[in-house]
């Protein structure tokens, strides 16, 4: 039974295979297939011929219708000649409609692995079979599905031609079929044995890979450059990079050491049948029980058929190794989001009129026990400013993961206007939200896209983003830039600037402002601006962000202060609540976290 569940598993995968070729191009896989199908007919006619050809030659030696054998010899070669014609051009024909299918099927897989990836929920970003799952499909390749059908198709076609020499063979001599067996089985039951045995090291491997690969990173990565050299990290870290891949390298070579040994053993064995062959087959011939023109044709066709041997072992060997690689890519596209569309998802209301709630939420990361957020009770109102203040790890940022929705409560649910958000459409219910994470991405593009990605469904040249640059006090620095708004934020291309850390968050924040959303997310906003920069965002806060709602993060408390109800969020669990007032009162947490930030200041005023 598990021999017929693995059959029924390699099939499955060649359907999936198959599918993928003709839904990338089916136009180029009809002609791949027509020119390699024109290909096995020439190549089996040129055989036929070449077996022709012989016999003309030994008719003539035995002096019979010389002129009738003349006549027959020229046509034959005459016809062998155009069959090889044809032969030639189909297989480079072939091969150019197989390139062509293999970019076509490449740029397929590719959209596919990003579109998996997209998708994807944020869980499986944060776990290491994430980077395990994905650096399998990428070592498995884009073009393992095309290789697949072109070692399909060149097994098929080699294997009726390796029946055409055997009929030839046995014309000769029956006894010498046993060679193609002793030619073949063995060295294709090595290739099999030592191809899965590296596939499953390099799968048992594949950290030790992405450790050597992020250590290459840190030795040449611009982020990393002054750190290594300041601290002077680079011996060290270029010493444990070359430790790791001479690890690498010497499990492998001891793998290609002892394959090529037994290869070889199997190649002499072969070799020694064959010149054995051929010694019994030149006895015979000079008893005169065999010809000589079954000799030259066992010479010509034996090592054709060595060839063709050796290239069945190749494809069959190929062909399980990609088999067992393309494994791992459909591993990777077969991941599906657990945070998905609703199957009837209830129409979200135009406007949040009562506003979000959480009500007895809790959470732990998947794969974890520990609850990362405990019976927590929440509630963001239309236009309310809301802030959240606490230690770090205190459960801030996957509060916000949460609400927006990257993941689902453990415990609890999330309401927007009294309705469970997991009833909603998931797309619809996130653009609800602008948000900044503590975390906010700089990407290698100009100043007007990295603000526009807030709001991708706007057009490049809106007006939009000079507005949302205005209101996060990025436009004063953009207007110096050498192309403006359009200057590339990156080093990695020409004409690209570099900005720093506070007008990196400045841009962040404008991304934030773009999308005229409901509910604005900040999360430590603040963080890189100076004191002066920090007052003028939150001076006329509302007004930046045209009276919405807002749930702010943030260290500084004196930022904190000007929202209308402040939660105090401590080792997952919600300690405190109120106004800035109220708090202060209370005398508890926040009011002792405040008095120590404003300590200094007093000092100072001293």
């Amino acid at each position: 039974m598990p021999s017929i569940a693995k059959l029924l598993a390699h099939l499955a995968t060649l359907r999936r295979i198959l599918v993928i070729l003709w839904v990338s191009s089916p136009t180029w896989m009809a002609i791949s297939t027509g020119l390699m199908a024109l290909e096995i007919l020439f190549g089996l006619g040129v055989l036929y011929l070449l077996k022709q050809l012989v016999d003309s030659v030994t008719t003539l030696l035995g002096g019979d219708a010389a002129e009738d054998g003349i006549r027959q010899l020229l046509w034959t070669v005459t016809t062998t000649g155009i069959c090889s014609l044809g032969f030639l051009a189909a297989r480079g024909f072939s091969g150019f409609a197989r390139e062509i299918q293999g970019l076509l099927v490449a740029e397929y897989i590719d959209h596919a692995i990003h579109e998996c990836a997209v998708h994807a929920d944020l869980a499986f970003f944060e776990s290491p079979r994430y980077f395990d799952t994905l650096q399998r499909a990428r070592e498995s390749g884009n073009q393992r599905p095309v290789q697949v059908a072109n070692n399909l198709m060149l097994l098929f076609k080699n294997s009726l031609m390796l029946v055409a020499i055997v009929v030839l063979l046995a014309t000769i001599n029956g006894m010498l079929l046993p060679l193609l067996v002793v030619a073949t089985v063995p060295a294709l039951l090595v290739r099999l044995r030592f191809t899965r045995r590296l596939y499953d090291w390099q799968r048992k491997r594949t950290q030790m890979e992405r450790k050597a690969a992020y250590l290459d990173w840190l030795l040449t990565s611009d982020i990393n450059a002054k750190e290594l050299r300041l601290n002077q990290l680079g011996d060290f870290l270029s010493q444990r990079y070359d430790e790791l891949k001479a690890l690498i390298r010497r499990e492998r070579l001891a793998i290609s050491r002892q394959r090529t040994i037994v290869e070889v053993g199997v190649s002499v064995v072969a070799t020694a049948a064959f010149f054995l062959a051929l010694g019994y087959l030149a006895w015979e011939t000079s008893e005169g029980r065999n010809s000589v023109g079954d000799l030259v044709l066992f010479l010509l066709v034996f090592q054709r058929a060595q060839s063709m041997g050796q290239e069945l072992v190749s494809q069959l060997s190929r062909l399980y190794e990609d088999h067992l690689f393309i494994g791992l890519l459909f591993e990777f596209l077969d991941v599906r989001p657990v945070i998905a569309e609703p199957s009837d998802p209830r129409p979200l209301p135009p406007r949040i009129s009562q506003g979000l709630c959480f009500e007895n939420v809790s959470f732990r990361y998947p794969g974890t026990r520990h609850e990362v957020l405990h019976n927590i009770n929440l509630t963001i109102r239309p236009g309310q400013v809301v802030a959240l203040v606490g230690a770090n790890g205190s459960g801030k940022t996957s509060l916000i993961k949460l609400l927006c929705r990257l993941y689902d409560p453990s415990a609890g649910r999330i309401t927007l206007d009294g309705t469970d958000v997991r009833e909603y459409s998931l797309d619809e219910y996130r653009r609800k939200f602008s948000v900044i994470f503590q975390d906010y991405g700089k990407y290698a593009d100009t100043v007007r896209s990295n603000i526009r990605y807030g709001d991708i469904r706007q057009p490049e040249d809106t007006s939009l983003v000079e507005v949302a640059g205005e209101r996060s006090g990025a436009d004063l620095f953009v207007r110096t830039l050498l192309s403006g708004y359009d200057t590339p934020l990156t080093r990695m291309f020409d004409d690209g600037q570099e900005l720093s850390i506070g007008q990196w968050q400045k841009v962040a924040l404008a991304r934030a402002f773009m999308h005229q959303s409901e509910v604005i997310i900040l999360d430590e906003p603040t963080s890189a601006l100076d004191p002066g920069a920090e007052f003028d965002l939150f001076t006329n806060f509302r007004e930046r962000i045209d009276h919405r709602a807002a749930l702010v993060i943030s260290h500084r408390l004196s930022t904190v202060r000007m929202a209308d109800y402040i939660y105090v969020l401590d080792n997952g669990e919600i300690r405190e609540t109120g106004t800035h007032d109220e708090l202060i009162h209370q005398g508890g947490m926040y009011c002792a976290l405040f008095s120590q930030q404003a300590y200094h200041y007093r000092e100072v005023e001293a």
